[in-house]
């Protein structure tokens, strides 16, 4: 039977890696696109909301039913897992979904199964700050059980502060004063096929593919992942892995089941020399993958441009003669725009990317890069 792939939440390098191998597919998106994917049959706008389990086939209007539903992003995620439902595709278990997305029931049931991690406290009536502090000190990171991307995360540094984002639907945890970082893994058949450590050179703001860790840094950060995959039996699939590097050893932080945001995935075509994407549908497609490579060609890195909110007073690319190992600049804004605030780690208004053969020389530029922002603003009075 051929495929027919159904795309919730857009992602152009995934439409791309769908086209290049031939597979005709649609888009389910919540916006409307700025430019037309090729290859795409239909684009379907609408609310990811009113995607309910409820619904028939017939909700989306589609010119055929999906031989498979894929997520772009991670708001497409639970679209995704009822779309595949309502046409009878190939899933993962529910089970495995809500650990995946839920930080409750995913910290919860990991701890159980002995993954180190930070402390943390689920909501429940009549929760006081007072309680959450004295469990978890201050300060305290307040999070939305199944948001991610950084998005609606406040750390409270009182607890004035920690008393007033009380509220259902939030998990508490411990602040840990630790560097964090992530490993993307490729599974097949309940097995890692393919991981790569990230380093988060500044968090929220720029990476580095491999992370420059020595070997024994970087062998407990996998020990980690392999523990927490097979935790949750994993089956097949792209993880994202969230971990601190803690002065009492590496924790875990959280794990999505879908592509990385930050343009991990660039960096790693760029460091290993095959394209991600593709892989990551031939997977989702149950389709053999050859062997990938464990060795990079490139360390590289990108640094994401978003100055805070405020109106556009310069915007000057970046040249090589003062960054040796630049390889792409993407500006997205001009002088005069009006730059909104940044919600999550997902949005920038333009992104640097870097390649190199040492760790040391990615680094410099990256930090030179990070003190010097291309794109300045006038903040809001």
């Amino acid at each position: 039977m051929s495929h027919y792939i159904l795309i919730t939440g857009y992602r152009q390098q995934l439409a791309k890696a769908i086209h290049k191998l031939g597979i005709p597919y649609s888009i389910v998106t919540e916006k409307p696109l700025k430019t037309l994917p090729p290859g795409v049959d239909d684009i379907i706008i609408t609310d990811f909301s009113q995607i309910k389990k409820e619904q028939d086939a017939a909700c989306l209007k589609l010119r055929k039913p999906p031989t498979h539903v894929i997520a772009g992003t991670e708001s497409g995620v639970f679209p995704a897992a009822v779309l595949r439902r309502i046409y009878n595709t190939r899933r993962s278990t529910k089970t495995l979904l809500i650990r995946c997305t839920d930080k409750m029931a995913m910290k919860k049931y990991l701890r159980k199964h002995e993954i180190p991690m930070g402390g943390f406290v689920t909501h429940q009536k009549d929760l006081t700050a007072v309680e959450l502090i004295k469990e978890l000190g201050l300060p305290v990171v307040v999070k939305d059980r199944k948001n991610s991307g950084g998005r609606n995360v406040v750390i409270a540094k009182t607890a004035a502060e920690l008393s007033a984002l009380i509220a259902p639907q939030r998990l508490y945890e411990q602040f840990l004063d630790a560097a964090e970082g992530s490993i993307e893994s490729f599974v097949e058949g309940g097995e890692i096929i393919f991981s790569n450590i990230t380093e988060y050179h500044t968090n929220k703001v720029s990476n580095i593919v491999p992370a420059g860790y020595d070997e024994a840094e970087t062998a407990r950060i996998k020990a980690l992942n392999y523990k927490v995959i097979k935790a949750l039996n994993i089956k097949w699939g792209l993880t994202h892995l969230e971990y601190y590097r803690h002065v009492d050893g590496e924790l875990f932080g959280e794990v999505a089941l879908r592509p990385p945001g930050g343009y991990i995935m660039e960096l790693i075509k760029r460091a290993y020399d095959f394209d991600p994407w593709e892989v990551f549908v031939q997977i989702e497609l149950g389709e053999p993958v050859e062997s990938l490579p464990s060795d990079t060609v490139w360390i590289c890195g990108t640094v994401l441009l978003h100055p805070g909110e405020g109106v556009v007073s310069d915007v000057s690319s970046p040249q090589l003669t003062a960054y040796p190992t630049l390889s792409k600049t993407s500006l997205k804004v001009k002088q005069g725009d009006y730059i909104s605030p940044r919600i999550g780690v997902g949005e920038d208004v333009g992104y640097c990317i870097f390649k190199a053969k040492t760790y040391a020389e990615i680094k410099q530029d990256m930090d030179k890069m990070c003190n010097n922002s291309p794109i300045q603003v006038i903040p809001p009075e």
